[in-house]
This record gives structure tokens, C-alpha cells and sequence, in this order.
């Protein structure tokens, strides 16, 4: 069974930054990049998300908070978004000058009467591309800004379950996840989006959570767009772990419930049903197939847990095949792979990390080192987990070669095994 460190998150970062200051200090003062500035920028940018962070608090309950809310978010992704390409750039600029560095101890004492330091030509050529790779990440996340985070894709996938009524034979269902709707500034970027959704004509359309950032109200600009989708079998939504006020920091126990109650009338109103720990048996000529959906629950500590999948299962009836809207992968692995007969879950939260690579028979991402399942399908047997891997983004604004998916699930019935004869 996997398990999970309480705060991997932290300590993947601060690790990366760690590496990245130190291969940087030494490996750019080898090839003569070094500048003194350099060594305080990063802690710099920390100290100043710190501060403005903690500005977001004084604002909390009162009318600014509209204002400031969405500003700080902002800003805040900005000075992370410039954080990250200084401290990949040092990392990638400092191993390249690290590299130099070991190849010339190793390298055996040259017998010609030239001097072993290397020509000024080499040097600069050296230096030059040391230059160019710390530049790349900066470049790289640039991108990421401007295009990346808004090259939305489409992602077609087939799943065969063996307990599929012939009549749900080739359904179509729609998944879309992590919205975050605080972090974009205009409603109509996404656009594209509810326009490909309405193309799409889905039987069934559902979201599996993170409607929100940190306020109910950042749903308000979205919910007429919302509700125009339409689905014969109709629109279902869970909770993710942004969606239960947990974001306001310090805030009450009645605020956070009153964002709860917030977040849920808007939804309702977007023509979404929330499946909050419970099932809804969906019939289509005359076959069933139940719905089922749980609060957020992660193996991550860090995150409350609300999701109880025994109490949302006890509302299935037996031998009813069932498809889970579940939030948090790592669900999956824990809660329901054998132990509940459900043919597909529908996951999303992890991103993938919003950065990697995807294609030419590769599949890289930092998520892969805190989520041993981050983005796609996966099979175990005869269940499978979809973890779609967002629409929006959070913290980091921006995405590159993790780009923003809508899922589109063909429903199939397996062939018979042997076993299914006996």
C-alpha cells in the first residue's frame, strides 16, 4: 500500500529549491555567471509572498475582500510563477557548470605544452550555454503563462467494464475537473470550453471538484455559462478539497459553512446536482447505473477528510453497476480498489503538477513523485480510475505540456471471461 508524507508538497519544494541554490551557487561562479543578487532574489520573492499572504487575512469578512481576494491570489501566482524560473533556472544553469566542473577533474593531465584551462573561445562558448539553459525555464514558464494555461484539450478515451448494461452501451460522458474559477480574470476565456462541451452532445456531464479557490463568490461570473450545458442524463458535481472554505485561513466555523451553503446554491443554479456522500440511480431504457460521489478524501493528511464512500454506497442497490465521482486519487488506491465493486472512478485534484511532458511515448511530471497516479487512465483488474487533469490552474499560473483537458468517456461492455460462464 502506498503511503503518503503529511506535507510532500513542502518538502518537494523546498528541496528543489535547496538543490537549485546550492548547484547554482557553485556551478554558475564555475563557468562566471554568478552575481551577487542572485543569492538573495529568491529568498526575496519568498519573504515578499509571505507578506502579501499575510495581507489576505486582514481583508478576510470585510468589504475589500472582494477586491483584495482575487488581486492577492494573483499577484501571489505571479511572484511564485517568477520564484519558480530564477530557481530552475539556477538549478539547470548550476548543473551544467557542475558537470564542467567534475569532466575537468576528471580529466587526466594533458602532456601538450598548451595550457590546460580552456581556450577563451571554449570559455565563452561554455559559458554562453550555461547562459542559455538557466534562460530556458524563464522562457519555458513564460509560455506557460501567456498560451499554455489556456490550450485547452480534448482527450478521448474508450473504458470497456464487464458489468455494463447492454442499453448504456457506447454513452457518452463529459468530465471536467479543478475549475478554480478565482484564477481566471475573465469569464469568457473559457468560452471555448462550453462550447466544446455543447459539441460534444454528452449523455451524461459531470465535475469532480475544486469549483473554487478559496471564495464561494469566485463561481458567480461562471454560473450562467454553466447552466446552458446540457446532458439528457444529466449534470453532477462533487466537492474537491478547495470547495469547503478550509482556504480561509483563521475564518470561523460559521464561515466556512456559510461558504459551503454559498458554493452549493451557486452550483445549483449552474443546473449542477452535488452528490455530497450519496448516490442517484440513473436509468437509461430501462437499465440502471448508479452514480455515486463522496466528499474530498485523500491520503494526505493535510487535507480534511470528508468523504465517506460507505455511507454513499449503502444507497446503491446490490448488483447495480456503478461509476464514483471521487476528488483525490489516492482515494482510489486506499478506499475502493477491492474492497467496492465499482467498474470506474473519475478523479482530478493532481494537475500533473500543470508541467511535464506527454507524448512521443514519454510521460513526465513531478506529480508522478507525489501521485503514483496523476493524470490518464489506470487499470487494476476490473476497475479503472480516470484522473482527468484540469481545467484550471492554482498557484502556479501557468501550464506547460500539461495542458487543460475536457475528457470525453466512451462507455463500452467488456466481452465475457470464461469465469463470467460458470
Amino acid at each position: 500500500m502506498v503511503r503518503y508524507a503529511p506535507d510532500a508538497m513542502t518538502a518537494f519544494i523546498l528541496g528543489l529549491w535547496l538543490t537549485a541554490e546550492i548547484a547554482g551557487y557553485f556551478g554558475l561562479r564555475y563557468l562566471g555567471l554568478w552575481r551577487r543578487w542572485m543569492g538573495w532574489l529568491t529568498p526575496a520573492l519568498f519573504l515578499l509572498s509571505l507578506g502579501l499572504y499575510g495581507s489576505t487575512l486582514l481583508w478576510q469578512g470585510t468589504a475589500g475582500e472582494r477586491l483584495t481576494g482575487l488581486l492577492f491570489q494573483r499577484l501571489l501566482g505571479w511572484i511564485f510563477l517568477a520564484w519558480l524560473g530564477v530557481v530552475l533556472g539556477k538549478l539547470l544553469g548550476g548543473l551544467w557548470g557542475l558537470g564542467l566542473w567534475v569532466v575537468q577533474r576528471l580529466r587526466p593531465p594533458s602532456t601538450a605544452q598548451s595550457p590546460v584551462v580552456p581556450s577563451l573561445e571554449r570559455r565563452a562558448f561554455l559559458q554562453a550555454t550555461g547562459a542559455l539553459l538557466a534562460s530556458l525555464p524563464a522562457a519555458a514558464l513564460a509560455y506557460g503563462f501567456l498560451r499554455g494555461r489556456y490550450r485547452f484539450r480534448l482527450y478521448p478515451i474508450e473504458v470497456a467494464l464487464p458489468d455494463l448494461p447492454s442499453a448504456w452501451e457506447g454513452v457518452r460522458i463529459v468530465q471536467f475537473s479543478d475549475l478554480h474559477a478565482g484564477s481566471f480574470s475573465d469569464p469568457t476565456l473559457l468560452k471555448p470550453i462550453w462550447e466544446m462541451i455543447q459539441q460534444l452532445e454528452p449523455d451524461l456531464l459531470v465535475f469532480t471538484g475544486d469549483w473554487v479557490n478559496v471564495y464561494s463568490w469566485e463561481l458567480e461570473p461562471f454560473v450562467a455559462d454553466l447552466a446552458q450545458l446540457y446532458a439528457p442524463l444529466g449534470k453532477w458535481g462533487i466537492w474537491g478539497n478547495h470547495d469547503y472554505g478550509d482556504y480561509l485561513r483563521g475564518a470561523s466555523a460559521e464561515r466556512k459553512a456559510a461558504e459551503r451553503r454559498y458554493l452549493r446554491q451557486l452550483v445549483e443554479q449552474a443546473g449542477f446536482r452535488l452528490l455530497d456522500n450519496a448516490a442517484a440511480l440513473l436509468t437509461r431504457q430501462g437499465a440502471s447505473l448508479a452514480l455515486v460521489g463522496v466528499g474530498n478524501w485523500s491520503r494526505w493528511r493535510r487535507f480534511r477528510r470528508y468523504g465517506d464512500i460507505e455511507t454513499a454506497w449503502r444507497q446503491v442497490p446490490p448488483n447495480t453497476p456503478a461509476i464514483l465521482l471521487s476528488h483525490d486519487p489516492t482515494h482510489w488506491d486506499a478506499q475502493i480498489l477491492n474492497r467496492y465493486p465499482i467498474a470506474l472512478t473519475l478523479s482530478g485534484h493532481t494537475h500533473g503538477l500543470q508541467i511535464g511532458v506527454e507524448g512521443l511515448h514519454m510521460r513526465l511530471s513531478p506529480g508522478s513523485w507525489l501521485y503514483p497516479r496523476w493524470a490518464g487512465l489506470y487499470q487494476e483488474g476490473s476497475q479503472f480510475l480516470y484522473v482527468n487533469r484540469g481545467l484550471g490552474y492554482v498557484g502556479l499560473p501557468a501550464r506547460l505540456g500539461i495542458w487543460p483537458e475536457i475528457t470525453l468517456i466512451h462507455l463500452r461492455r467488456a466481452a465475457p471471461t470464461p469465469s463470467d460462464h460458470v
